[in-house]
């Protein structure tokens, strides 16, 4: 009695099909996990620079501003999107950079910029953040300067 190794083409074919069956069924689901990871992380990130931005003003008792950047992240671009991403500036000064994280996400503010005083306190705005589906993040920020984003809006 022989005992043969390996796979017959049948087999390797059925494998095939079958992989090909479930790559199908879960592409699109992959593709809406992919979307979804990029709304989240720039929400995420805009909201740690807001807060960012509330907390350094209190401790530098100055006004901390959050806004559009320009082409070169140097300075605020005077526009209400953000989509090229956002700084942190004190004045003149750069405190941070939020970069991109996609060029299919887009960001827009109510606002062109997020003053913060030194009490932490601002103007009410909303940052909105969308990508090619009807679907939308918001970015809630209140007038006593706390940013929320999500669920936990209220």
């Amino acid at each position: 009695m022989q005992l043969r190794n390996g796979f017959t083409l049948i087999e390797l074919l059925i494998v095939i099909v079958i992989v090909a069956i479930l790559a199908t069924i879960g592409f699109p689901g992959f593709r809406s996990l992919t979307l979804d990871n990029r709304l989240t992380n720039t929400t995420n990130s805009l909201v740690g620079a807001l807060q960012f931005a509330r907390s350094e003003a209190v401790m530098q008792r100055a006004t901390i501003s959050v806004c559009a950047a320009n082409a070169d992240n140097t300075a605020c671009a005077n526009s209400t999107d953000w989509s090229g991403g956002a700084l942190v500036m004190r004045g003149n000064s750069l405190l941070r950079v939020v970069a991109p994280v996609s060029d299919e996400v887009t960001v827009t503010s109510s606002t062109s910029k997020v003053d913060y005083n030194s009490d932490g306190t601002t103007t009410a705005a909303t940052v909105t953040i969308s990508d090619s589906r009807p679907q939308s993040r918001q970015i809630k920020i209140n007038a006593i300067g706390q940013a929320c984003g999500g669920s936990s809006c209220s």
